[in-house]
């Protein structure tokens, strides 16, 4: 039997953890390149949990549930470095953020992820740059596979609500690490939107280094607002 703890530190809404960072958490107990995650409950911060056969438990209460899948996303042609950041100037969620001290977007954590994007100049995609720094998570050359779960979280969180509202929570993140995201190396984030039904909405991201994309996935957000 294997326990995960989800510190504080990696919060998402407030009092919860972040979606991507706690999904990857589960997914390095499923042996699968390429695994989906369901959040059904709230992760608790600071408790340790226990994963049974690919569930999370925080006591008899199934948090999250991973398996094995398959992704088939097609990347979209990758901005340049400068166009990303120029997409990522007019960030409408800088100041208007549903959830500012998130550690995959929010603006103010100088400890977290920091992954704000703005909307390319004529195109759907979103994008931003994100250089990871030694203060994440690391094995001393690349960040650890959670922090790239998380960085492909919240990216696709921002297309669904351009506004910063209504507050969308992640339900189900299929992703997969390709390459790894090396410490002070510049990265283009991208997400796009997929579609919505009633109150879910579909999004899909990817982290592309100097040698290509590093990782992908797709989520499932549902609204709370």
């Amino acid at each position: 039997m294997s326990t995960v703890t989800v510190a504080s530190r990696f919060n998402g809404p407030p009092g919860m953890g972040n979606g991507g960072y706690s999904a990857g958490l589960l997914a390095a107990h499923v042996d699968a390149e390429t695994v989906s995650v369901r959040l059904r409950k709230p992760v608790p911060l600071d408790r340790e949990m226990e994963v049974r056969n690919g569930q999370l438990f925080d006591g008899e209460t199934v948090i999250a549930s991973a398996e094995p899948a398959t992704l088939d996303l097609e990347v979209p042609t990758a901005p340049t470095l400068d166009e990303a950041l120029k997409a990522s100037a007019k960030v409408p969620w800088r100041d208007r953020h549903p959830f500012p001290t998130c550690f995959g977007c929010g603006p103010g954590r100088e400890d977290g992820i920091a992954a704000l994007l703005g909307p390319l100049d004529g195109r759907v995609e979103w994008a931003g740059v994100w250089t990871p720094s030694d203060v994440l998570p690391n094995d001393g050359v690349s960040v650890l596979p959670e922090i790239v779960w998380a960085a492909l979280d919240c990216p696709s969180a921002q297309p669904v609500a351009p506004d910063g509202g209504p507050a969308f929570v992640l339900g189900t993140f299929v992703a997969r690490t390709e390459q790894p995201v090396k410490l002070g190396v510049d990265h283009v984030l991208l997400a796009w939107e997929l579609g919505r039904d009633g109150r879910k909405a579909y999004s899909a991201s990817a982290i592309i280094g100097p040698d290509g994309v590093c990782g992908r996935a797709r989520a499932v957000w549902v609204s709370i607002g």
